[in-house]
């Protein structure tokens, strides 16, 4: 994720210069959809993107101002050794959701990066883990977020657009029980184009049943 982070700063200073900025790998093959689990009332919105990357899909409470309480599941091909989504379309300054599988299931980590530095735990976004597992050729997680909604420095927007980026690695982590493990450098990393979450959003009372029924994995 650090050479992420560079790039992203580069862009950044090259724009306000005004000199010709780089490619930051815009994932121009992703593919947006509203998801309803067969196994409970929620939908999510779906972000799939292209070869042998991870699906992300996202449900929020409708008619709720951030800060509020953010679904995320992440399946994730067994050839991964971690996969990451930023939840502010880049990887710094906004939190980090990071997870890799550990024997049958699955962990998560809050981190952060606030330079160009490899991220750190980050205490201001707590998850629990709604499920988790792990099978012959997909590992996957369902975790609930407080404080990936709203950070400093920036939110999500319930009725204008939001761009959120991912990274992933095919070597596993160090310690796969640790939820403070050391990340190895990527070796895929994207930015998703802006997309609105309407086909996100969950009626209230039933994310709030969802969110309290559901059992930590």
């Amino acid at each position: 994720m650090r050479s992420l982070f560079l790039t992203i700063a580069t862009c950044v200073l090259l724009a306000s210069r005004g000199a010709a900025v780089p490619s930051l790998d815009v994932e121009k093959r992703q593919t947006t959809s509203k998801y309803c689990s067969p196994d409970s009332n929620i939908c999510y919105l779906e972000i799939a993107t292209r070869g042998t990357n991870p699906v992300y899909r996202i449900a929020i409470p409708d008619g709720s101002a951030a800060p509020f309480d953010t679904l995320l599941q992440i399946i994730s091909p067994v050839s991964l050794g971690w996969a990451g989504f930023a939840w502010g379309g880049g990887m710094t300054l906004n939190p980090l959701t990071v997870a890799w599988p550990n024997g049958n299931k699955a962990v998560v980590s809050s981190r952060w990066a606030s330079g160009h530095t490899a991220p750190t735990t980050y205490s201001q976004a707590t998850y629990k883990t709604l499920s988790s597992s792990k099978n012959a050729t997909h590992w996957t997680i369902e975790v609930v977020c407080s404080g990936c909604s709203k950070w400093s420095g920036g939110q999500l927007s319930t009725s204008g657009l939001n761009t959120f980026a991912f990274a992933v690695s095919k070597t596993p982590v160090s310690q796969p029980a640790s939820s403070s493990s050391a990340i190895n450098y990527h070796s895929n990393f994207g930015m998703l184009p802006a997309t609105d979450l309407s086909a996100a959003k969950v009626p209230l009372s039933v994310f709030q049943q969802y969110v309290k029924s559901a059992g930590s994995a």
